[in-house]
């Protein structure tokens, strides 16, 4: 039977580039969860309307892609973010990072309970795992397969016809024992230089968090 691949309606992602934007004060509280409901709702096609809501300082990256710079005087640099949790930070169904002083979002998550498998997919899972019970073979020809999923969606939601995808190999070894669904990360790069780490999830072929990685 033909897989079904579960895409998502497109979109263009507000994910922020702007990682050296530190100042504070341009986002209120309340704005950054307006702007987090809206991307949670589109992007994993949900209809949120509640959600908690903290403030914290964190560091980011300068001009120069893929280093850390300080500012002169041996203290890295800086930004606030609005981290938005829904429903709450107890129940962590969904979540959202907004840079404070842009509004932008730059991460987006969801936990992999929301994901509900069909029947099929289900059968599928049990019977990868009970033909394969550690990452082999099998598991690389699914994975092969969820970087194609991948791919499609990126070139639906990120405004780019041809994006790079790369293996990003987080936290996964060879011959490692592994569950009857799993999530495999995958480094997209797109034609204006954004890269993006999408975490895609097996076998439903859904997208489980999306993070931007370089500044522009």
């Amino acid at each position: 039977m033909k897989r079904k691949i579960v895409l998502l309606t497109t979109i263009i992602l507000t994910l922020s580039l702007a990682m050296t934007a530190c100042t504070q004060g341009s986002v209120s509280e309340a704005k950054a969860k307006e702007l987090a409901l809206d991307n949670i709702n589109k992007v994993f096609q949900t209809n949120q309307t509640e959600a908690t809501v903290t403030r914290e300082q964190m560091g980011c990256l300068p001009d120069q892609v893929g280093a850390m710079a300080t500012t002169g005087n041996a203290e890295d640099t800086s930004r606030w973010l609005y981290i938005v949790d829904v429903p709450s930070r107890d129940v962590p169904n969904y979540q959202a990072y907004v840079v404070e002083s842009t509004g932008e979002v730059i991460f987006l998550s969801q936990n992999e309970n929301n994901i509900k498998l069909t029947d099929e997919q289900q059968k599928q899972a049990e019977t990868l795992l009970a033909s394969e019970p550690s990452f082999g073979r099998e598991h690389e020809k699914e994975v092969a397969k969820l970087k194609e999923a991948c791919k499609e969606w990126a070139i639906a939601n990120l405004n780019d016809s041809h994006p790079i995808l790369l293996n990003a190999l987080r936290g996964r070894m060879p011959d490692q024992a592994v569950r009857e669904s799993f999530s495999v990360d995958f480094y997209v790069v797109t034609n204006d230089a954004r890269v993006y780490c999408v975490t895609m999830y097996w076998p439903s072929m859904q997208v489980l968090n999306i993070d931007v990685e370089n500044a522009k």
